[in-house]
């Protein structure tokens, strides 16, 4: 079977795993909906993904995956069920790849589909986050407005809120939605930046919680934070422009050596599997893997400039 044959196969089972990965999510979503609009008091709360996605909530990986899933706008999915679909993805690439790329061979495309999918949720992300700071000097002069008309710094949320499109439009309804229940002005924007973490929200949470906290000049400390927001805005702007190409050669070199390493499976089938199995084989295909995923790190590296 040919190279373009085999990357096909990979490639539409990974884009089944994360179809059915959102149907199952969006399905659980509506079902869950359905529940709380017939008996708003009455919860499931013993459902398998329910239990486990509370013992997730416990633990440090499994908060930062819910709120990378939260900031993807994925906040309905289950962190539970994500990583169950996400298992059954891989080892379902697992034994399709066996027979044509080995045991190597397969592990190589498991690890692959989770890079991809890591990737996609990253990317995903990112997007938003890059969208919401564009959105951040036009919040913060809506909180300017509402300081200056005299509203609490709660209310001024909820006024942004209404008046912005997404992404900010939900995020701070969600701030405003967790204040209105009690929770402190410092842990809403807390969460906020752990779902869309960026220096330029960072900045504008301690800001609001100082002056909060402290009093103060808030009115101009937002009108000059929305200036400062617009002028790096167009910088990062300018950046990605400047570095885009420098990104794009990192994940070359990444799809470089995973073709790589199914070039030379189909070639001459079964050789990874005899080169893993002696010493010599395993130390060049260290080298060879170190070799790469090193040079993906510095390509990456240098495509990044710190604001």
């Amino acid at each position: 079977m040919s190279v373009g044959v085999i990357a096909l196969l990979l490639l539409a089972t990974l884009v089944l795993l994360l179809l059915t990965v959102a149907a199952l999510q969006e399905s659980r979503a509506f079902q869950q909906r359905m529940v709380e609009s017939a008996d708003p008091m009455r919860v499931d709360r013993h459902t398998l993904l329910v239990r486990l996605d509370e013992r997730l909530a416990g633990t440090k990986p499994g908060k930062r995956l819910a709120a990378l899933l939260a900031g993807a706008g994925l906040a309905r999915w289950s962190a539970a069920g994500f990583l169950l679909a996400l298992a059954a993805g891989v080892l379902a690439v697992g034994v399709l790849a066996l027979p044509f790329l080995g045991r190597i061979g397969a592990l190589v495309a498991a690890g692959a589909v989770v890079f991809g999918v890591k990737r996609w949720l990253d990317a995903r992300r990112q997007g938003r986050v890059d969208r919401f700071v564009a959105q951040l000097p036009e919040v913060a002069r809506l909180l300017a407005n509402g300081a200056d008309a005299g509203l609490a710094v709660r209310r001024g949320i909820e006024l942004a809120a209404r008046e912005m499109e997404e992404p900010a439009a939900s995020e701070l309804g969600q701030v405003a939605a967790e204040l209105a229940v009690g929770r402190t002005l410092g842990a809403s924007l807390a969460g906020l930046s752990e779902r869309l973490p960026s220096r330029e929200l960072a900045v504008l949470v301690q800001t609001l919680v100082i002056q909060a906290r402290a009093g103060g000049a808030l009115v101009t400390a937002l009108s000059g934070i929305a200036a400062t927001l617009e002028e790096r805005r167009q910088l990062r702007r300018e950046i990605r422009s400047a570095t885009v190409g420098s990104s794009f050669m990192g994940y070359m070199v990444a799809a470089m050596g995973i073709g790589a390493v199914v070039l030379m499976n189909v070639l001459n089938p079964g050789v990874l599997d005899e080169m893993f199995g002696n010493l010599v084989g395993q130390i060049v295909l260290l080298v060879a893997g170190v070799m790469f995923a090193l040079g993906f790190l510095l390509m990456r590296r240098l495509g990044k400039v710190p604001l």
